[in-house]
């Protein structure tokens, strides 16, 4: 008998005595409740078969309940790696540091995911320039605690952020300037913006930036500012946090630039072209020198490459591992798999610039001059892993596992793996395998394995579920493909990470540091934690069919901040007589973006990231337009006649209606003004009601100023459908009860 695993503890009374408890609610008229009646029979018998059908479902074993996972198409997580922003200082030399280099924060590696260029070049002053101020934000810069507006609080056209360098920067050598925006809903402890790459890549920006530098103009003959080529842009016109990367077209000259007026510096100038932030940036840290890197120590890679069939070929391999590490070749066979080479017929070079490692045929190989487009495959281990190369050797049955004993993998995907078999002539031919969660969708030719990391072992298939590896006299189970670490211990505070792993690399005298915290290390999830996972998937709108799934979705969308969002259906933007007029198969979505003005309106940006994010979400029936809102000022002139205690609270009955007429939420939790909703005096009347001491209002006229919007016979003020309100400057006054 399987293990009972609970689903639901209710017992039979209990389920019966919370049913009755339901019958006054649902069915009022129902008043005998005596075991004579069939009505309590019904209930019984069907309490019965739900304790029995939970009883039941309670034996369904995790084997199945992962297969109902898949139906569903959901897997659980794997293991992940956190990610780190990491910062070096110190440069005093052109360097290097090929991807993958190691990094330590005590006893964990991380590696950075790219290849990064340091040169000696240092950030000397950083100044904000408006048309109302000059600030020089430097000693802002310096401490990470401190943030501070690049275009002052309203980023108008024509604001400045000056850059300037201790030294001569380059013609045609890039520079990679890092921001770290702060958003409104983040602190300063983190590190990314919760959106990834690909989901950014739908985001317009709402603003538009410019790059010069203060360098010699050919054409004119003199120094002026001149455009910087940007090569590639992360922020989006600083959007959102990343690297900006620069490249000068034309020799520097020095200005001096106020306030920094005490000597002549080499300046860069980003200025804003076109307004339109809805959202001003707020810049927590402006950095060089640094890189993205992730918490994980890789032992062996592989890169492939096609041959151009030309005598003494040479191919290169640019990651730490093949600068410090072990490199192998593998050729392609003819029949398909790898041909493992001697040491003898291959040499490594590693004088190249950069750390590149060249590979290249000697001239005493088999194969000195290999065919056009054949495969070839370098890889690159560290120097110990030849011990856990070899896995272990097939026999040729089914099921065959094996322990990896001293290699703790944490992820699925952690290892890749080659079979080797023996061809006629007895030469060993390697085959590439696949990892795969489980063999029911394999066939009897499929080469796929599974790994598990918690048994840390490798399974093959039986022969129908997945192929034998083929029986062999020698070792022929290897890895060619091995990754450590992952987990929540990677999440580390600032700080943390600080050595280098290599020798060669601490001997450049730089220092490396995580000025922020590192973030997304996350342990495997479990079958229970998958199953929580996907019933609250199932509830989340990916797909828009209802007005609520296009107001969900909208506030989701990648990049924006959306404060309100608002679908109206059969609406069409000039549309003058709605509701009587309707337009068929369409849809408004009106969007409020988060903004520090009381009535923030989206950019043209704004609004195409939404509408783009929302496209392939849409019904294909259904025609969609993003629009924004329309704001109306809405001015109350009231006689109040109060007790005499509070005849000169004028502000409190003010601030009352600013509560009441206002187009965001407030942080007490109140909502704004509804779209569309016409502004009654019988609303008004309510809230100065709410005022201490009011006796009666004496007399009520509303005043209205926007588009679209009309005054009813009554005086009441009717709002478009996309309409939203903002106090205007109202007139109070308060009459004493005594002076009437």
């Amino acid at each position: 008998m399987l293990p009972r695993l609970p689903l639901d503890d209710r017992t039979y009374a209990e389920i019966v005595q919370q049913t009755r408890k339901l019958i006054p609610k649902r069915l009022p008229e129902w008043t005998d409740e005596n075991a004579h009646d069939p009505g309590i029979t019904m209930l019984e018998l069907f309490a019965w078969l739900t304790e029995m059908q939970r009883y039941y479902l309670s034996r369904v074993p995790d084997r199945n309940r992962k297969k109902f996972l898949d139906l569903l198409g959901v897997q659980p997580r794997d293991t992940a790696s956190a990610e780190a922003l990491v910062r070096f200082s110190g440069v005093r030399e052109h360097v290097t540091l090929p991807k993958g280099t190691k990094l330590l924060a005590e006893d964990q590696v991380f590696e950075t995911l790219a290849k990064a260029e340091l040169r000696p070049l240092m950030l000397e002053r950083i100044l904000c320039r408006t048309e109302r101020e000059s600030s020089d934000v430097t000693a802002s810069n310096d401490h990470l605690h401190v943030s501070f507006y690049p275009f002052g609080s309203d980023a108008k056209s024509g604001s400045k952020l000056y850059i300037s360098f201790d030294r001569e920067l380059q013609p045609d050598v890039p520079v990679a300037l890092t921001f770290k925006l702060l958003r409104s809903d983040e602190s300063l402890k983190d590190i990314y913006d919760s959106a990834s790459e690909d989901e950014l890549t739908l985001l317009a920006p709402s603003a538009k930036l410019s790059w010069k530098a203060y360098g010699w103009d050919e054409a004119a003959g003199k120094a002026a500012w001149t455009p910087l080529e940007v090569l590639s842009d992360e922020t989006r016109h600083l959007t959102v946090s990343g690297t900006v990367r620069i490249a000068l077209s034309s020799p520097m000259r020095s200005v001096t630039v106020h306030p920094a007026g005490d000597r002549p510096r080499f300046w860069f100038c980003c200025t804003v072209e076109e307004e339109g932030y809805e959202m001003p940036p707020k810049i927590s840290s402006l950095m060089l020198h640094t890189a993205h890197a992730v918490q994980r120590d890789t032992l062996c890679e592989y890169v492939e490459a096609e041959a151009a069939g030309e005598e003494l070929e040479a191919f290169v391999m640019d990651s730490y591992l093949a600068a410090y590490g072990d490199v192998r070749l593998q050729i392609e066979a003819d029949g398909g798999g790898w041909i493992e080479q001697s040491a003898q017929s291959f040499a490594v070079d590693r004088s190249g610039a950069g750390h590149a490692t060249t590979v290249r045929l000697m001239s005493g190989s088999e194969r000195r001059v290999l065919p056009a487009g054949r495969k070839i495959r370098l890889i690159a281990s560290t120097p110990d892993f030849y011990r856990y190369r070899m896995a272990g050797r097939s026999n040729g049955l089914p099921n065959q596992s094996f322990e990896l004993y001293e290699l703790p993998c944490r992820k699925r995907n952690a290892i890749g793996l080659q079979v080797g078999r023996l061809d006629s002539s007895g030469k060993m031919v390697w085959e590439d395998w696949s990892a795969v969660d489980g063999f029911d969708r394999s066939g009897p030719g499929d080469r796929h394995y599974i790994y598990r990391p918690e048994e840390r072992t490798i399974t093959f298939g039986n022969g129908e579920r997945g192929a034998i590896p083929e029986a062999c006299p020698d070792d022929n189970i290897s890895l060619i493909a091995c990754e450590l670490g992952g987990g929540e211990r990677g999440n580390v505070k600032p700080g943390l990470i600080r050595e280098w792993a290599h020798e060669d690399q601490r001997k450049l005298g730089i220092e490396v540091s995580n000025p922020f915290y590192a973030a997304g290390g996350s342990e495997a999830e479990t079958l229970n934690e998958s199953l929580t996972r996907a019933a609250s998937e199932l509830k989340v709108a990916f797909r828009a069919v209802t007005d609520e799934d296009y107001e969900v979705i909208a506030r989701q969308t990648p990049g924006v901040e959306v404060a309100r969002a608002k679908a109206i259906p059969l609406y069409k933007p000039g549309l003058s007589d709605y509701p009587k007029e309707k337009a068929h198969g369409q849809l408004s979505l009106v969007v409020v973006p988060e903004g520090l003005s009381p009535t923030p309106m989206p950019s043209p940006g704004f609004l195409q990231t939404v509408s783009s994010y929302l496209e392939p979400r849409r019904l294909v029936t259904t025609e969609l337009h993003v629009i924004p809102p329309v704001y109306v000022k809405v001015t109350v002139h009231a006689v109040i006649v109060v007790e005499p205690p509070f005849a000169d609270e004028t502000e409190r009955f003010a601030a009352l209606l600013k509560g009441l007429l206002r187009p965001l939420d407030g942080k007490d939790g109140e909502r704004g003004w509804t779209f569309g909703r016409t502004v009654y005096k019988g609303d008004i009347y309510g809230a100065l009601t709410k005022g201490s001491g009011v006796v009666f209002v004496q007399d009520l006229w509303l005043d209205a100023e926007g588009p679209h919007v009309s005054k009813s016979a009554g005086g009441d003020i009717v709002l478009p459908p996309h309409g939203l309100v903002y106090s205007g400057e109202h007139e109070i006054e308060l009459i004493s009860r005594t002076r009437l």
